[in-house]
């Protein structure tokens, strides 16, 4: 019978004298690296921001009035052709750029089926990586009848989390929302609570049908939650507000509230 070796032990005073390396952001306050997973409605104009999120990575440009370092990216885009994915960055990219830190790849093996081996060869091929996005997470997923859907989800996106963890590098994951409605907004992510139970970051995004505005909301462990309201403008969503927790809380209380308390 073989043993597995656990991890060393250290006490609290130990832990305390020691230097931690701080949180590595590939977006400052929004995406950290860690396992992120960003749903939303279908056709809602999700894959249009991923690539554009891509890109500026990539290239070291600004998201939302912050700062990038350049690095590059891998974009498994499963669900498009190579022709649709030249077809929108014509639309994306000045005619003098030349995104060449942004790998496309519209195949993919499974989890557990080479993706994570396809992963780690890519890493090793590009050593100044810090973004791989997967869209979508449906994509690389086998269909399977055993065990409950909790541990499943559990095991898939874990799988992915421990490449992340490893390599100190973010893999997002592009997902789908139920169509019921929840009260809670989370709850509304397709599958268990297992998936964003795994997830270090969660990106959640609605937007009316047609409507030019949307609101994604982000929480995570290395930050406090945020609403960001965004707008299309020629294929490209721009912010128009962020909010904290705090000031969606004061947002939230009726106007009559207030002039009682007044």
């Amino acid at each position: 019978m073989t043993s597995t070796r656990l991890p060393k032990t250290i006490t609290a005073g130990a832990l305390l004298a020691t230097p931690i390396p701080p949180v590595k952001w590939i977006i400052p306050g929004l995406l950290p690296a860690g396992l992120a997973i960003f749903a939303g409605p279908s056709k809602a104009g999700k894959s249009w921001l991923t690539l554009w999120l891509c890109l500026q990575i990539s290239q070291g440009k600004s998201v939302w009035g912050r700062e990038i370092e350049p690095r590059t990216v891998l974009y498994f885009s499963l669900e498009d052709t190579l022709g649709r994915l030249q077809e929108r960055l014509y639309q994306l990219v000045d005619a003098e750029e030349d995104p060449e830190r942004l790998i496309l790849q519209t195949e993919s093996h499974g989890i557990g089926q080479g993706l994570e081996e396809q992963i780690v060869s890519f890493i090793h091929t590009y050593p100044d990586i810090s973004l791989i996005v997967i869209d979508t997470l449906q994509k690389v997923r086998k269909t399977e009848r055993n065990g409950s859907m909790y541990a499943n989800d559990y095991r898939d996106i874990g799988a992915l989390k421990e490449l992340a963890d490893k390599y100190g590098i973010c893999i997002l994951l592009v997902h789908h929302l139920r169509k019921q409605s929840s009260s809670d907004p989370y709850d509304q992510i397709s599958g268990s609570t297992g998936i964003m139970g795994v997830a270090d970051t969660t990106w959640l995004m609605h937007r009316q049908r047609m409507s030019k505005t949307a609101t994604i909301r982000v929480i995570g462990r290395d930050m406090d939650e945020k609403m960001l309201h965004i707008r299309e403008e020629n294929c490209v969503w721009a912010l128009d507000e962020e909010e904290t927790a705090a000031q969606q809380a004061l947002k939230a209380i009726p106007d009559y509230l207030w002039k009682v308390a007044d």
